[in-house]
């Protein structure tokens, strides 16, 4: 049996996608175009993990939503991935578009592979024309629209905020640390005991990422965590928390390290600090040129868009002169924002959803 022609289906083979469709999906609930994400089946729960969670999503935003294919056969207008690989799939589709989950410059974003896509949507200058670079002989529809998972963030109320101070339980009078490092290589290990209390006066936010729970290797990172729960102005998000669009909207200054949510914070025109004290394998330590290989060299080029903190002492020093001076890099943020993700006004998803329409 054939069910109605849909005009989206996502493919949401990852919880981290979820992000950057859901402003889209809006979008298209609001012109009543139906649609549909597709939740990988249970016996791929290696990929999603936490495929529950990706379920309660769905309810709450009343996106709906399936586990599998299904015996039904599906078909669409639109097929929505946002993998790195073109999809394998049972479904009927007249044209695929790729949504990537992520900003920045790693070489991933771009092989060859992402060509087969019909339509490709791009966030800002720096990918849009090293792809025109790298393929100039690409047939499909390429368009630089932003970066829509950060629509929710510019569109999201004071109202709104006030009630996220609440849920995690912070002082909506005090200012707010966001620290998200990334799983490796992180400077996770190497922060102080001490962070929640050295930093007092303010709330601080930590969003791991998800492979710090996941991961057995990672036990270390987890009792650091651990520890800085015992703080009463630390909030501590845990695996179900996958989103860092609520930890942007009220946050006043970021700190990471090798992660490209940096670029995402920066185009809010919010503090960013680098930190550059990472702790690495003894394999990256003794081969050097092992690890230069494994990181992203692109990314050097746009390290100044904020203070880059060498050591944990340095890194109280640079938090507190962003906070009394978030100006200090307003016009290198902005002329980054212009080219790794595009333009930011709450409307990308719109764009999205008139090109889908138009094609």
């Amino acid at each position: 049996m054939i069910s109605k022609k849909k005009f989206a289906i996502f493919l949401v083979d990852y919880l981290y996608y979820i992000p950057q469709f859901l402003p889209v999906a809006k979008v298209l609930k609001e012109r009543n175009l139906d649609f549909l994400f597709i939740l990988p089946p249970k016996h791929k729960r290696d990929i999603i993990a936490t495929l529950d969670l990706a379920i309660d999503i769905c309810k709450e935003n009343n996106i709906p939503y399936q586990i599998g294919e299904g015996e039904e056969e599906l078909s669409t207008k639109h097929l929505i991935s946002g993998a790195n690989y073109y999809p394998e799939t049972n479904i009927k589709y007249d044209k695929t578009s790729l949504i990537v989950h992520g900003v920045g410059t790693k070489s991933g974003y771009f092989s060859e592979e992402k060509n087969k896509y019909d339509i490709r949507f791009v966030e800002g200058e720096f990918r849009f024309n090293k792809i025109k670079e790298l393929f100039p002989n690409y047939e499909g529809i390429l368009e630089n629209v932003g970066f829509s998972k950060l629509d929710d963030v510019i569109n999201m109320s004071q109202e709104e905020k006030v009630v996220l101070y609440s849920k995690y339980g912070l002082d909506a009078n005090k200012k707010t640390i966001l620290y998200a490092p990334t799983f490796y290589p992180s400077s996770l290990e190497n922060m102080s005991n001490e962070f929640p209390k050295h930093f007092e006066n303010y709330n601080i936010i930590v969003k791991p990422h998800y492979f710090t729970y996941l991961r057995k290797k990672y036990k270390a990172q987890r009792k650091k965590l651990n520890h800085w729960k015992k703080y009463s102005n630390t909030f501590i998000a845990d695996v179900n928390e996958f989103n860092l669009v609520p930890f942007f909207a009220i946050a006043n200054i970021m700190v990471s390290d090798e992660s490209s949510a940096i670029f995402e914070f920066a185009a809010l025109d919010k503090p960013v600090i680098c930190n550059r004290f990472i702790k690495l394998r003894w394999t990256y330590r003794v081969f050097k040129s092992k690890f230069r290989k494994k990181m992203d060299s692109n990314i050097d080029q746009f390290r100044d868009i904020g203070i880059n903190s060498y050591s944990y002492k340095e890194l109280r020093n640079c938090i507190e002169e962003e906070m009394k001076h978030p100006d200090n890099f307003k016009a290198i943020r902005a002329k980054y924002t212009k080219q790794v993700i595009g333009p930011v006004d709450g409307n990308v998803s719109q764009r999205i959803v008139d090109i889908l329409v138009n094609v």
